[in-house]
Parts: structure tokens; sequence; C-alpha cells
């Protein structure tokens, strides 16, 4: 018996399936997840990626991790290197346009050693927010860190130095020797060859800083060899070891108004100075000296009787007249000295002060007032510049040099000492006491001849028997005579001493030779004085011996 065969249909996907479908659906809810919770990707642009790790170097905000580089390759011209991080969604908001972002490394500065513990641990990215409210997604890694944090309270302004030494950024800030910020930026302005520095001052130190306000460098001691001699200032040890920047007020000055954020103040190389840049209301004149200007350097005082009233500029002056130096003229020996008279020196009101100085100098140079040049330290050779009233000096006026006033000058010094010597020498020389001497010989010669006359005269008897008035008129002229010629005699025998071949007389000559002697040994002393200052202290500086040129 033949069985029928039942045949069924089996379904066309088999249940095995379900599980890889399950697999699927997980995968793709785990690949919805991650993207949902992976945040943002940020792109980094550096000069090199030395220390840097993809997959490994972290991104940190106050040592909190919000972020990893995870790949790290060169940009599409091959001079710096572009890392790619991923950045927590929770941290999204930190990611402002005035960001910044370095490398935290060991680092050892003034402010001290930091970024040790990457030693074990390998470098890592210091993120610093900022306060914009624009986000963006590439960066740009800076070379020092950010030192003031954004959430740190004070004010920011600005320095600009010409002639200070160069100060590095975190260069700490002092009033009184107490630290009050520091210097965040510095950048050097090729256009006007100045460096222009970024300061932070703490709150609520920031108040402390006024309009009237001085900075200059300190570098743990000063020496300054001026006119007003030697002075040596030391800081603290702190600052002795690593310099800063102090600012203060002015001797005898009260604060001023409160400068506002982003006021520009100059930055000086000592408190001197300091004190000497703040005057910005002055003049400049021209002095043209007929004399030596060695020792003279810039800076050095201009005073009144011993009160500075203003500062020599350039000595001597860089001034060009018809295409040649001022001071290799041809018709004029003078050498050229540019000063500036300020007029803040002259009164706090400066306004006043020059209204006064511009009103009253006509006048002052009428009566002899000149400028010369004195001495002002023995030890250093420095000079300085003196106004004076010399009432006796030549006629004189305000001069013009090209755009500056030409003040009129007066020798002074060893140099006014050694042409008074001349003076009189040449005075002495022109008396001619040989010629006087054979006159007034002479005419005693005449009045011994008359006197002899009187004598025979008043012996012969026809005169004895004149009358009595004559006779008593006669014995009186005898009497006369007799006396006039005693003071001849004694005359004749002082005037025999100043003849040629006397004792007297050898001695003037003598005398007269000592003078002109004295007159030739000052002269040189006179030039090495003008040439070297200092030579009464130190040995008069002879040029160096040259130096053989090879073949």
């Amino acid at each position: 018996m033949t069985e029928t065969a039942e045949i069924t249909k089996e379904p066309k996907i088999s249940a095995i399936w379900i599980i890889p479908a399950i697999a699927l659906l997980v995968g793709m809810w785990m690949l919805y997840q991650y993207q949902a919770n992976k945040g943002p990707t940020i792109f980094i642009e550096m000069p090199q990626a030395e220390g840097i790790i993809a997959g490994k170097t972290e991104i940190k905000v106050r040592s909190v991790k919000i972020g990893q580089i995870d790949h790290i390759r060169l940009s599409d011209t091959q001079d710096s290197v572009i890392a790619r991080a991923q950045i927590d969604k929770n941290y999204n908001s930190l990611l402002t346009d005035d960001a910044k972002i370095w490398v935290v490394k060991p680092r050892i500065d003034e402010t001290g050693i930091s970024g040790m513990s990457t030693l074990l641990s390998g470098v890592y990215l210091e993120f610093s927010p900022g306060e914009s409210k624009e986000l963006k997604e590439r960066f740009t890694l800076q070379d020092e860190p950010a030192l003031i944090g954004k959430d740190v309270k004070g004010g920011r302004f600005k320095l600009l130095s010409y002639n200070a030494e160069v100060l590095d950024v975190s260069t700490g800030i002092f009033f009184k020797n107490y630290k009050i910020g520091q210097i965040e930026t510095a950048i050097f302005d090729w256009e006007n060859q100045a460096m222009k520095y970024g300061v932070f001052i703490k709150e609520p130190y920031q108040n402390l800083i006024t309009m009237n306000s001085i900075f200059w460098v300190n570098a743990g001691i000063e020496i300054d060899l001026s006119a007003d001699g030697i002075n040596i200032n030391t800081g603290s040890l702190s600052k002795l070891l690593k310099g800063g920047v102090s600012v203060g007020l002015p001797e005898q000055q009260a604060p001023g108004e409160i400068a506002q954020d982003g006021h520009s103040f100059s930055l000086s190389q000592s408190y001197k100075e300091a004190l000497e840049e703040r005057f910005y209301d002055f003049d400049y004149y021209l002095i043209e000296f007929e004399q030596s200007v060695r020792g003279l350097r810039t800076g050095a005082p201009v005073e009144y009787r011993g009160m500075r009233v203003g500062t020599v500029v350039e000595a001597p002056a860089n001034v060009i007249v018809n295409g040649k130096p001022a001071h290799f003229r041809n018709h004029n020996t003078a050498v050229p000295v540019l000063i500036k008279v300020e007029y803040g020196r002259l009164y706090h009101d400066s306004a006043s002060a020059k209204e006064y100085w511009q009103g009253s100098l006509k006048g002052w140079i009428e009566s002899g007032m000149r400028a010369s040049l004195k001495p002002g330290n023995l030890l250093t050779g420095a000079v300085y510049v003196d106004f004076d009233i010399y009432p006796d000096a030549p006629a004189a006026h305000l001069g013009k040099l090209v755009q500056y006033d030409v003040f009129p000058s007066i020798s002074s010094g060893i140099t006014v000492l050694a042409d008074q010597v001349s003076d009189v020498l040449n005075k002495v020389n022109d008396l001619k006491i040989e010629d006087s001497l054979a006159q007034m010989q002479a005419t005693f010669t005449d009045y011994r001849a008359l006197a002899n006359e009187m004598r025979e005269l008043l012996s012969q008897k026809d005169t004895q028997n004149l009358p009595g008035d004559f006779n008593r008129n006669f014995e009186k002229m005898t009497k006369s005579m007799v006396q006039f010629e005693v003071t001849m005699r004694q005359f004749d025998k002082t005037m025999a001493s100043y003849q040629a071949g006397s004792e007297l007389h050898h001695q003037i000559q003598q005398t007269l030779k000592e003078f002109k002697r004295l007159s030739e040994g000052l002269q040189p002393l006179t030039r090495g004085l003008n040439e070297q200052p200092n030579m009464l202290i130190f040995d008069k500086s002879l040029p160096a011996d040259p130096k053989p040129r090879k073949q």
C-alpha cells in the first residue's frame, strides 16, 4: 500500500536571523548614543606636535578633563600641525571666540616652577575660556600660557618704552616694593622702534594708578654717575634677583585722578629718568659754545643759579645747515648744543611758566643772561649748562639757526682764567716802562738845572739889595727850592732803582718772565681740562696703540 507524502511549507526567514537583527539594533542604538554624547569636534593649529600624542593627550580646564586629542596631521601647506580633539558635550559653551589654549609642560621663570606633574603623566593642553558669546571650532595654540584668568578682577594698562631694557612677560609690577601686578604681553613695534607692554594690576590696587603716576625699570641695583655725584640704590633681595617695574608718584606730589583701563604710560629706565621725562611742555634752544664740550652728556642738567630749568638733548647737536653739520661750518668754529627748557620745572603750572619765560627772555638777555659750561663732577668729568647774569658781557640777542632759537653763550672755567692772565701780561707789556723812565730822567735833569740857576740868582748882591718884600719872597723861594731839591734827589734815587740794570728793574723783569712762563704753563692745562675735565683725578686718556693689519 502506497503512503501519500504530506508536504508542508517552511517560513522563508529563519528564526536564527533574529539574533543578528537584535545585534544590529543594539549597535545602531549605541552609535546613536555615541554620536549624541560625543560633543563637538575642534581643530587646534600648532607649529609642531612635540609631546602631543593622539588618543592620549588630554585637554583640561582647571585640571578637569574636557576632551582629548584623537588625530594629528600636517596642514595642507605643511608648515604647521593640525590636531583634532573631541570635547565633552557638557562643555560645549566653553568654546568661545576669545578662548586661549596652550601646552602645559615644566617651566622655570621669575614666577617660579610650574608644570612638574607633567614629567610623569606627559604634557596636556590647558584651555582658558573667554567672555565672548560667539562659539568657534578652530583655535591657535599660544606660545606662552595665559597669566591672568578672565575671572581675576583688576585693571589693564599700557606701557610704552623707547630706551628702557626689554622686559619679559610675567615681570612683576611693584608699588613700594609690594607686587601689585605683572606684565601680560610684550610686543616690539618695529615701525616706531619701541616696546609696547600690556600690564595687569590686581584689584583693588588699580586705584593706585593715577594720571600722574610714573613707571620705571627697577633692576634691583642702580648706580648713577652724573653731574650731581655718585648715587647707588638697591632694592629688596627678590627684586635684586628678578628685577621688575616700579610704579609711584613724584616726590611731594599728591595722587591725581585715577587712570581708566587702557590708559598709556611711559616706561623709563630709572626713577631719575622717569622724573625727567614727565615734563612734556618744553621748548628747544641751541647754544653755540666757543670751547670744548667734552664731558657734556645727553641728559645733563640745565640750571639757573643752581635751579634746574631744563635738560641737554644733544651734545653736539645734530643740526644740518646747507647740507653740512652745524659744528663743521667754515665761518663758525662754535659747537652747537641742543637743550630743552622744561616749564614744569619753573612752576607747577607749566602754561603760566611758559608765558612768563617767553615774555621775559628778551629782557634777561639784554641784561646779560648767558649760558656757560660749569664742572659738575671732577671725579667723572661731567659738566652741565648754567644760565647766569653777566653785566659786563658783550651785547647779544636771541638768534636763529634752522628751526631753533640760538641762546647766547660765554666762555667759563679755566679757559677764562687763562685768558685773564694773558690779558694782564699783554697790558704789562704795553706799558713801555723803559720809555717812561727815560722821559722822567730827562725831566729831572731839567729841574736840577733850573734849581742851580735859581741858587745863583739869589746869591747875587743886586738880588739881595732888593726891597724887604722881595727879599722875604726870595727867602721863601730859596727854602722851597731847597725842599724841591731834596725831593728831587729822593725822586732821583727812586727813579734810579727803576733804571735798566738796577735791582728793582731786574726784579720787575723777572716777575714778568715768571708771569709769561705761568701763562705758557697754563695753556696745556687749559687744553687738557677742556678735553678731559677729570684729568685732575685720573691720568689723561691716551689714544690706543695702533694694531698692525694683516698683509
